[in-house]
């Protein structure tokens, strides 16, 4: 009974050793977003197509999209919807945040990101980077990232302290008190339908 307790707790232990994050594979992982992100900022500007597939493509591979769509509707309206309605509304939401971004891009000029540093708390790695180009102001990134069974994966990104998660929390909230999940799935997928933004830089 005793080497089988001993065994089960060295079992245990390899498990959560398995899937601990540490700060080198952290800081690696994000800075090969941020080289895939300047690859697609170099993407001429009036191929908006290619641009958008290409950051949805980085999207989808590198942030726990449908994880982040559940944790921006909460636990208790999450548990409220069926399987279905949810389905509906995070392709809605993985699509508003590709439109999003797209439009926020901007285009190359010389932009250089930069990991400089990262630092554990719990179970996620907050890694703080910098995105620096000539004649232009530096804007600070801060990436919180979890390991997950697939992988490392983004859960929240702040951009000069604006989080994704905290903002389209708030930006939800009223429309599902007010009208419901049915009401937040129309809603985004309206936005989905509009023209895409101007690009900074165009």
């Amino acid at each position: 009974m005793k080497y089988f307790i001993i065994t089960l707790f060295l079992f245990f232990s390899l498990q959560k050793a398995a899937f601990a994050i540490s700060e080198e594979n952290a800081t690696a992982f994000v800075e090969d977003i941020g080289t895939q992100a300047i690859k697609i900022l170099k993407i001429p500007v009036d191929d908006k197509e290619k641009r958008k597939t290409e950051l949805q493509a980085l999207l989808e591979e590198k942030f726990a999209m449908t994880f982040i769509a559940k944790l921006i509707l909460g636990k208790k309206t999450f548990k409220s919807i069926s399987k279905e309605k949810f389905e509906s509304y995070s392709q809605a939401f993985k699509l508003h945040i590709v439109n999003i971004y797209s439009s926020q891009l901007g285009t190359y000029n010389g932009q250089k990101f930069t990991v400089k540093s990262t630092e554990i708390k719990k179970k996620d790695a907050y890694v703080n980077s910098t995105i620096a180009a000539p004649d232009f102001p530096t804007i600070n990134i801060l990436w919180r990232v979890r390991d997950f069974k697939s992988g490392l994966k983004v859960i929240d990104i702040a951009l000069e302290g604006v989080s994704l998660l905290r903002t389209k929390r708030n930006d939800f909230t009223a429309i599902l008190e007010s009208q419901g999940i049915d009401g937040l799935i129309v809603t985004l997928n309206s936005m989905n339908q509009m023209p895409d933004l101007k690009i900074p830089g165009e």
